[in-house]
């Protein structure tokens, strides 16, 4: 499941083709729905702590979010997923989290330097 949605929340934001962006838009919803049936209301998937599921789960919770910025788009939403958006607020604000993420505004100036222009926007 964590393939399908790095690969399509990835192939959103590159891709220009409008019939191929909304194929692979659809394709993250769906994988981000079955994530957001398994945290239901609990804190971190495994319960109240954090745990390997929650680590494995970090480009949900972080670098989403970073590529929604970049791209101009709408994946995790709390109007959409508000069970995983609460979740991945509670994972990158974990002391321990928090601590070994990257800094966001460095890493977002150096996608936009990167790939500047092949970002799609809405």
């Amino acid at each position: 499941m964590r393939n399908q949605v790095v690969r399509s929340s990835w192939k959103s934001v590159f891709t220009v083709d409008e019939k191929w962006r909304l194929k692979n838009v659809a394709e993250a919803y769906e994988s981000l729905q079955f994530l957001e049936n398994e945290i239901k209301e609990k804190k971190f998937f495994g319960g109240e702590k954090l745990g390997l599921v929650d680590i494995s789960a970090v480009y949900v919770a972080y670098w989403i979010p970073l590529i929604q910025e970049i791209g101009g788009m709408e994946l995790l939403t709390t109007q959409k997923f508000p069970n995983l958006y609460r979740w991945s607020q509670e994972f990158v604000n974990h002391p321990i989290v928090k601590e070994c993420l990257p800094p966001r505004d460095p890493v977002i100036a150096i996608f936009k330097g990167r790939y500047g222009g092949r970002f799609v926007s809405k």
